[in-house]
């Protein structure tokens, strides 16, 4: 079964996923996601679903994990 839920768009872009789905799927800060459009909708598919054998080349490196919050942060950072 489908659940909707109802999310705010943020400044900048961001959106926050519900705590009861980051949970359920086990979905922390620093996670990649990956968007897709599927006729008129958008789908927000966590990157590892989608490619478990390929390992991700940052893997769990702490130097690839950022402090930086925002998008804003990120480029003002380049």
């Amino acid at each position: 079964m489908t659940e909707r839920m109802t999310v705010l768009l943020q400044e900048e872009g961001m959106l926050i996923l519900p705590a009861s789905l980051r949970e359920k799927y086990g979905l922390k800060a620093g996670d990649i996601m990956e968007l897709s459009e599927l006729d008129d909708m958008i789908v927000l598919t966590p990157r590892r679903a989608l490619d478990k054998t390929t390992p991700d080349p940052m893997g769990n490196d702490p130097q690839f994990r950022s402090k930086l919050k925002t998008i804003q942060e990120m480029l003002e950072n380049l």
